[in-house]
């Protein structure tokens, strides 16, 4: 009787902890997606401001003066730093892209049909 007792314990604790760990891990992606959504957004929209400072700064009345191009400079390696550290986290919401050498894919193929390449004795198609 007491076995009996330590085991319904046991599973009701194990189905608690079970149902615990699913909800915790179904929260971490949830926000592991918006810190990706948001971070992606981010990224574009200072691609945007970049893209828009070397208008600005490419124009005759701003050209060469300095503080925009310490500006520009600091905008390129923010830039180029969240593309470098964080380019994985940007795509985590992306599916995946597989791509396939068209070698490997025929020999797949082969490797599937091994028959095909073997002469048939049977009837097949025949109209005689």
């Amino acid at each position: 009787m007491t076995v009996e007792i330590w085991l319904i314990l046991a599973l009701t604790i194990s189905v608690g902890v079970n149902v615990l760990l699913v909800w915790f891990s179904k929260e971490q992606s949830m926000r592991l997606s918006y810190v990706s959504q948001n971070l992606g957004d981010l990224v574009e929209l200072l691609s945007n401001y970049q893209g828009h400072l070397k208008k600005v700064y490419s124009l005759e009345m701003f050209y060469g003066d300095e503080t925009l191009g310490f500006l520009m400079e600091h905008t390129n390696s923010i830039v180029a730093l969240l593309q470098e550290e964080y380019s994985e986290v940007t795509f985590i919401t992306e599916p995946l892209e597989v791509e396939f050498d068209e070698e490997e894919i025929d020999e797949e193929k082969k490797e599937e049909n091994p028959g095909q390449d073997v002469f048939y004795g049977g009837t097949r198609n025949r109209h005689t």
